[in-house]
């Protein structure tokens, strides 16, 4: 029997685990409600509006995900467990929990690996992660985040309407991840689409040794 056509959704990291996978294996979500975090693609701006230069002709974005929203791209239903602390997580499940973190090491290379069910015309893909001192007891919000992000990988292309067949989602890509960090961080992973206002977000968390 075929899913409804409801649940063709977008797309998710399927390794290393991210937020959403940890919350799919507590059975809190199902791998398509991680798959349509989507939310406004200007983030960190707060504002919909027209997509910074020099790719003003892509679709404008949608209102960004609020403070506290972020990870789960704005979405505030079953996936704003996402958003959760530890402690907040911890009384969802009724038992004492921490998000699992991955090891890394800083500077070093970090890798991803996409499923999509909707391929879109894609922008690239922006990394942000929190700042030294942030504090897990508080959900994540753009004060707890670094103010740039620490790498992007955008197609060059405009108009993309021109370009579409070129600008394909990346099943792979990697990343160098920050020097200098040290202990627990969270990233935020964007796959901001070109020709709708969207992105879709993708959360880590990190131990750097």
């Amino acid at each position: 029997m075929n899913k409804p056509q409801t649940q063709l959704r977008h797309g998710r990291v399927v390794t290393p685990a991210s937020r959403g996978s940890v919350a799919v294996e507590r059975g809190l979500l199902g791998n398509w409600q991680v798959n349509e975090m989507e939310g406004g693609k200007n983030f960190p701006a707060l504002t919909a509006g027209p997509f910074p230069a020099p790719y003003q002709t892509d679709d404008q974005s949608v209102t960004p995900p609020a403070d506290g929203h972020i990870l789960s791209g704005g979405k505030t239903d079953e996936r704003d467990c996402i958003n959760f602390t530890d402690e907040e997580m911890s009384k969802k499940l009724n038992t004492p929990f921490t998000w699992p973190l991955l090891n890394v090491e800083a500077g070093q290379v970090f890798k991803v690996q996409w499923q999509y069910t909707a391929a879109h015309v894609t922008r690239g893909y922006r990394w942000l992660i929190t700042k030294d001192g942030w504090d897990p007891k508080q959900r994540i919000s753009r004060a707890q985040l670094e103010a740039k992000p620490f790498f992007e990988d955008f197609y060059t292309q405009v108009p993309y309407y021109q370009h579409a067949d070129e600008m394909k989602a990346r099943v792979e890509h990697q990343v160098t991840l920050p020097k200098g960090k040290k202990g627990r961080h969270v990233v935020v992973l964007m796959w901001i689409v070109a020709n709708t206002g969207n992105a879709f977000y993708q959360a880590f968390d990190l131990d750097f040794k």
